[in-house]
């Protein structure tokens, strides 16, 4: 037991530096694009859709490779390419040679190392846990939670640094802590060792047979499309993430530019999300023992919605009511989309059937994560031709419309069933 879990620590710090480098990466990209290439709106929208299309182009085969294999070796190679990446992305950075075109190819490379490692990621995640019945399912429920928090948190609080960071120390030191980071989460997977297994029946009951012995690389669609409460919370994440893609698309520019606040005002609002977002992975579990899971993926969506509102309306405030209104949904923003994420990624591991939750969260990453490069393509062009107030417009209403599917697809039952979901 102490070696699993000596495992699992490593695991989550892999994990942990793993999303902080892609964030960082993610947000020093933009800054480099917005202030030393000058890219437009439209660019924007692109650079964003190119490095989230893996998504949408390779997620089911890369989820089959994933079950198929042994994950934890998947993984491995999906950081370890990275780190190529992200040495390139430096080297160019530095030299000068960076350009759209270059930044676009990597971009889209990193993408789809993105994909590979979180899928690695949520396979290993049973197969790193020892117990069984019960106290199998709370403590990968439990595992799965301090990943998701994790991933959050670091999305949310690590573009401060990225914003002021930029301003102070330039984008080759960003950059070289990206890599850094990306060493540190290649060299921390090398360490994490699976528990043995005596044979692939082992701990499972004999009403997943079927599943178990399912291994068609479509095997997780066909287990998403037969499950209402899946594909409820599946419409649900699909278009948030596809209302967040139309506002990330042009929001470092709405911030930069359209408002007038500069990097350094970027990096401010950035940090406030940070707060956000450690107090929304530390209240995370409490708000979810109190209150059912069905319960937290209504209330935070349509918080999700009101927060959305907000940004659209500082676009036509006067800066201070701008700087209020973005910092107040900056902060609310952190702690709603942590408790939603937590509480969906919790409820989908437990009417998950374990063998096949690689491929059925690769099923669900084709919508999900999908939804974002089409997102980001509609805001950067909307962006471009209509204004990016009206890019922001559509980001709120494309949060009503996932509450308004949820609320149609779910099951009855799904609410009985969800209320007995708790985390520990």
């Amino acid at each position: 037991m102490e070696t699993n879990l000596r495992g699992e620590r490593r695991f989550l710090y892999s994990n942990a530096s793993d999303a902080a480098g892609r964030s960082l990466a993610d947000v020093t990209v933009d800054l480099i694009f917005v202030t030393i290439l000058g890219a437009s709106a439209w660019q924007m929208g692109l650079l964003n859709t190119l490095g989230s299309v893996a998504f949408l182009v390779a997620t089911i085969p890369i989820g089959y490779l994933v079950d198929r294999y042994r994950p934890l070796r998947i993984l491995r190679f999906g950081l370890a390419t990275k780190l190529v990446l992200a040495g390139c992305l430096l080297l160019l950075t530095y030299t000068g040679a960076l350009s759209i075109g270059y930044g676009f190819l990597l971009v889209t490379l990193l993408g789809v190392c993105n994909v590979v490692a979180e899928t690695a990621q949520v396979s290993a995640v049973p197969q790193l846990n020892t117990a069984t019945g019960a106290a199998r399912s709370s403590s990968m429920s439990r595992l799965i939670a301090k990943l998701t928090a994790a991933d959050q948190s670091l999305a949310i609080i690590v573009p401060v640094l990225a914003g002021t960071g930029f301003v102070v120390f330039g984008a080759s030191s960003l950059l070289t802590v990206c890599a850094v980071l990306a060493t540190m989460a290649l060299c921390f997977a090398c360490f994490v060792r699976l528990p043995d297994k005596t044979g692939p029946q082992e701990n499972q009951s004999p009403g997943n047979t079927e599943e178990i012995q399912d291994t068609h690389w479509l095997s997780g669609l066909r287990y998403l499309r037969t499950n209402r409460t899946l594909v409820a919370v599946t419409v649900a994440v699909m278009c948030s993430n596809f209302g967040l893609a139309l506002g990330s698309s042009v929001e470092a520019l709405f911030i930069v530019n359209y408002l007038g606040f500069g990097a350094q005002g970027f990096g401010i609002f950035a940090g406030l999300g940070g707060a956000g977002g450690l107090l929304g992975a530390a209240l995370a579990t409490r708000i979810a023992v109190r209150f059912s899971a069905t319960q937290l993926t209504t209330a935070t969506l349509l918080i999700q919605f009101f927060l959305a509102s907000m940004v659209f309306l500082a676009a036509f405030a006067v800066p201070m009511v701008s700087m209020i209104l973005l910092g107040a949904q900056a902060v609310l923003w952190g702690i709603a989309v942590i408790v939603f994420n937590v509480a969906v990624s919790a409820w989908v591991a437990d009417i998950t059937p374990e063998q096949l939750l690689g491929r059925v969260s690769s099923a669900r990453r084709l919508f999900t994560f999908g939804s974002i490069p089409l997102g980001s393509l509609v805001g950067g062009a909307i962006g471009s031709v209509f204004g990016i107030p009206t890019a922001l417009g559509l980001w709120p209403l494309a949060i009503a419309a996932g509450l308004i599917g949820y609320l149609v697809v779910r099951p009855r039952k799904a609410l009985l069933s969800a209320r007995r979901i708790r985390r520990p």
